[in-house]
């Protein structure tokens, strides 16, 4: 299918969306600038955000923040769903196909507004598998029977990871109707070079994790399996990003005795000078789409070390990176081998970096985009 045609007119339907920047925003948020960029035109329905306009344009990306729910219990569900139907209704003529970039309520929603929609294609894209993926919490919601039903409803379902599309199709999503896709990075922003941070203190080697402080990071493994590593070469941990279990995991850390060997940084808008700052990258977490940081940081040359769940497998098999069970000392077994050996560190490096620039850079991941697009509106 060719990437040529007339101008695409896309519409993606997220529960959140910009400026909230976890993983499935910021990656609907890059492919539809891209997607600007190359001529096209995207729209955005998303709930509404206090403090943020109803409707605005960032970087051409055209966002309707629509969405009005009542959070008391089953009325979420309700109000949700009769929100995003009626907004996509109201925007009927301003697009051609939906594109849900996550796969609960939103992909609900657009299958049960089929009726309304007529032919109009609809792909349902889950950002994550595991206990905190949308086909785990499908089944833990009243009256998952009936919602699955309304799921498959929708055309098309985009699977970023192995694991997602075997979860999905052992829920009774036909398997000649799932397409394998991934996530993609911007390697001009995220690549190997100088950093303008670093550890103030005499060099060391620096491990570094990225992303929001949250349960489905596990970052209490990490944590765990730090003392080990600090006895072994004194290397420095850091932990770039905000979230719910920053606090606790402070005073773990302080409970530990390592917490000079652990430095949290809080929120950080732009992660890359952290990134080119490292040895290593960790991402320990419990549950994974296809993670927008561990594409950045193999995009910058970084060995990496993950859990082997979800989309890491994907992204690190056949020796580009190190694949950990959830297990504390495996995990500084890992790091310790990683962290004393420099030559296995830049050959690995090394492989994640032609993995990304041959398979995973946004222009790239975007183009097969196109051709789904295209092949569905045919």
């Amino acid at each position: 299918m060719s990437l040529d045609g007339p101008p695409l007119r896309v519409c993606q339907v997220l529960s959140q969306y910009h400026p909230k920047a976890s993983g499935a925003e910021r990656q609907a948020l890059a492919q539809g600038v891209e997607l600007v960029r190359r001529g096209h035109i995207v729209h955005v329905v998303t709930q509404f955000m206090a403090g943020q306009p109803r409707d605005e344009v960032v970087q051409g990306v055209q966002i309707h923040r629509w969405i009005n729910v009542v959070r008391v219990g089953p009325l979420f569900g309700l109000t949700f769903v009769a929100s995003v139907i009626r907004s996509l209704m109201r925007l009927r003529q301003e697009f051609d196909l939906i594109h849900t970039h996550q796969g609960l309520w939103e992909a609900i929603s657009t299958g049960c507004g089929r009726r309304f929609f007529g032919s109009t294609p609809t792909i349902v894209q889950p950002a994550s598998s595991g206990y905190f993926g949308e086909a785990e919490e499908l089944i833990r919601t009243k009256g998952h029977k009936f919602l699955r039903r309304l799921i498959l409803q929708n055309s098309v379902l985009v699977a970023i990871s192995a694991d997602i599309a075997g979860q999905w199709e052992s829920l009774g999503w036909p398997t000649e109707r799932v397409v394998r896709l991934a996530s993609g990075v911007d390697t001009s922003h995220f690549h190997p070079g100088p950093s303008l941070i670093g550890d103030k203190r005499p060099k060391r080697l620096q491990v570094v994790f990225t992303g929001r402080i949250h349960a489905q990071k596990n970052l209490d493994l990490l944590i765990d399996a730090w003392p080990s590593v600090v006895q072994s070469n004194g290397a420095l941990l850091m932990l770039v990003g905000d979230g719910p279990e920053l606090g606790r995991l402070k005073k773990r850390c302080l409970d530990l005795k390592i917490e000079e060997h652990v430095h949290f940084t809080g929120r950080v808008d732009d992660p890359a000078d952290y990134l080119r700052a490292a040895d290593v990258f960790v991402l320990p977490s419990v549950a994974e789409g296809m993670s927008n940081s561990l594409l950045e940081a193999m995009a910058t040359g970084l060995p990496c070390i993950a859990s082997d769940i979800g989309g890491n497998i994907d992204l690190l098999d056949g020796g580009v990176g190190l694949l950990v069970a959830a297990n504390s000392s495996e995990w500084s077994a890992a790091l310790i081998e990683l962290l004393n050996n420099v030559d296995i560190r830049s050959a690995m490096g090394q492989a994640s970096l032609q993995r990304v620039q041959s398979q995973y850079s946004l222009p790239h991941v975007v183009d097969r985009y196109i051709e789904l697009y295209r092949r569905l509106l045919t």
